[in-house]
């Protein structure tokens, strides 16, 4: 079914915190120090252009997993965010793909397995990608890019429907689950082509998404097998209500839609600790200094490509 925006006064929160810090990514390419306002710069620009055309062809989208904590606790970035995440319905991603291939303007380009069989199923539906950039992600050995380009992303992943119970759905995710080793052992090890997997994890996912089209539980796609894997999860899947309609809240000075109830989000996905705090004077993070670092970068440019021009 398809899922409208909530057309409501947008939101903003109270006690949104500041960081000051300015977060290191490291050395570019050319061995100038980048930060990760520099970065943040450009995956703003490119979010800017996915609302646009999003709103253009009237298809919804949500700010999704860090991003939608970004909403809540800074009306903008984490400031050591490295990534945007969007998520769509499954239901419209034929739509986005073709706005994307008729629309996207030409200072940027993108990667699906609609559009190009090399591409890996297993990391977001789409990567909308900068020309002129250059990532290469500290996961690239065991999530290779067979696909032309390595620039500068913001990630869209589908949500869709999946069974109201945690022992159904994670027998759901079972089923990608089994193919992680094979797939990996093909993919990096032997180089083997993996376009039949790929078709028959994309039907997989083809069938749940119709199978629970009006469950009242919501989550991202469950041919990504990495979903109860990290040390944050609290949350598989979300209340129907809690995620539609997507709403508008106010990020980096822009209005931009992310879920329902994005805070009951952030919640149920992190955690209670994951909202910032009032200190007596302002409001502050708990999250370990230790790790507030950009998580995806090995080698990177914000200005080119790896073998500059």
């Amino acid at each position: 079914m398809a899922q409208k925006v909530n057309s409501a006064k947008p939101l903003s929160f109270p006690g949104v915190a500041e960081d000051f810090h300015i977060y290191s990514i490291g050395k570019d390419l050319d061995g100038e120090t980048k930060t990760l306002k520099d970065l943040q710069k450009i995956l703003l620009e490119m979010t800017l252009v996915f609302d646009q055309l999003c709103r253009k062809h009237n298809i919804p989208y949500a700010l999704a997993f860090g991003s939608a904590l970004g909403v809540v606790n800074y009306a903008g970035f984490i400031p050591w965010d490295d990534d945007v995440d969007i998520a769509i319905n499954y239901e419209d991603l034929p739509r986005v793909i073709k706005m994307l291939k008729e629309d996207l303007p030409d200072a940027y380009y993108f990667d699906a397995f609609e559009t190009d069989d090399r591409y890996n199923v297993f990391i977001p539906t789409i990567k909308i990608r900068k020309k002129d950039s250059y990532i290469l992600e500290k996961n690239h050995r065991t999530l290779p890019n067979w696909c032309d380009g390595d620039g500068v992303f913001i990630d869209v992943v589908v949500f869709m429907g999946v069974p109201e119970t945690l022992k159904e759905h994670k027998k759901v995710l079972w089923y990608a689950k089994k193919h992680v080793v094979p797939y990996f052992l093909k993919d990096v090890v032997f180089h083997a082509p993996l376009v039949k997997m790929k078709t028959k994890l994309k039907e997989y996912e083809r069938q749940i998404a119709e199978k629970y089209a009006s469950s009242s539980r919501v989550a991202q796609t469950i041919i990504i097998p990495f979903q109860d894997w990290g040390s944050e999860v609290k949350s598989l899947s979300y209340p129907r209500e809690v995620i539609y309609p997507f709403r508008e809240y106010n990020f980096q000075g822009h209005l931009l839609y992310s879920f329902n109830d994005v805070r009951e989000f952030c919640r149920l996905k992190f955690g209670e600790g994951c909202f910032n705090v009032y200190s007596g004077d302002k409001w502050i993070s708990l999250y370990p200094y230790r790790k507030r670092k950009a998580k995806h970068f090995k080698k990177f440019s914000l200005t080119h490509t790896r073998l500059k021009k």
